[in-house]
Protein backbone atom coordinates (compact mmCIF):
# COMPACT_ATOMS: atom_id res chain seq x y z
CA UNK A 1 0.00 0.00 0.00
CA UNK A 2 1.34 3.27 -0.88
CA UNK A 3 1.24 6.22 1.44
CA UNK A 4 -1.24 8.22 -0.43
CA UNK A 5 -3.65 5.07 -0.31
CA UNK A 6 -3.09 4.48 3.26
CA UNK A 7 -3.42 8.42 4.17
CA UNK A 8 -7.11 7.87 2.16
CA UNK A 9 -7.91 5.13 4.42
CA UNK A 10 -6.79 6.43 8.11
CA UNK A 11 -9.09 9.66 6.56
CA UNK A 12 -11.97 7.73 6.44
CA UNK A 13 -11.23 5.76 9.53
CA UNK A 14 -10.99 9.07 11.24
CA UNK A 15 -14.24 10.22 9.92
CA UNK A 16 -16.20 6.92 10.97
CA UNK A 17 -14.58 7.43 14.60
CA UNK A 18 -16.09 11.05 14.71
CA UNK A 19 -19.80 10.08 13.52
CA UNK A 20 -19.76 7.28 15.75
CA UNK A 21 -18.46 9.21 18.61
CA UNK A 22 -21.04 12.47 18.40
CA UNK A 23 -24.01 9.84 17.94
CA UNK A 24 -22.89 7.66 20.96
CA UNK A 25 -22.13 11.18 23.26
CA UNK A 26 -25.26 12.63 22.17
CA UNK A 27 -27.48 9.40 23.40
CA UNK A 28 -25.30 9.74 26.32
CA UNK A 29 -26.03 13.05 27.08
CA UNK A 30 -29.54 13.95 25.35
CA UNK A 31 -32.58 13.52 28.16
CA UNK A 32 -34.85 11.98 25.75
CA UNK A 33 -32.41 9.53 24.14
CA UNK A 34 -31.31 8.47 27.55
CA UNK A 35 -34.78 7.87 29.48
CA UNK A 36 -37.02 6.95 26.31
CA UNK A 37 -34.91 4.36 24.76
CA UNK A 38 -35.34 5.90 21.62
CA UNK A 39 -33.56 8.39 19.31
CA UNK A 40 -34.68 11.87 18.94
CA UNK A 41 -34.34 13.08 15.87
CA UNK A 42 -30.70 14.62 16.33
CA UNK A 43 -29.90 11.32 17.00
CA UNK A 44 -31.76 10.29 13.87
CA UNK A 45 -29.71 12.62 12.08
CA UNK A 46 -26.27 11.75 13.34
CA UNK A 47 -26.47 8.08 13.12
CA UNK A 48 -27.42 8.91 9.10
CA UNK A 49 -24.54 9.89 9.05
CA UNK A 50 -22.47 7.55 10.61
CA UNK A 51 -24.01 5.29 8.40
CA UNK A 52 -22.98 7.18 5.20
CA UNK A 53 -19.70 7.55 6.73
CA UNK A 54 -19.67 3.84 7.18
CA UNK A 55 -20.47 3.74 3.68
CA UNK A 56 -17.87 5.94 2.36
CA UNK A 57 -15.18 4.32 4.13
CA UNK A 58 -16.50 0.67 2.30
CA UNK A 59 -16.15 1.88 -1.13
CA UNK A 60 -13.17 3.74 -0.56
Amino acid sequence: MTGQVQAQLAAADDAVQRAYRAFIEHTQQCPPCRTDGADCATAVELKQTYRNAKEEAVAA
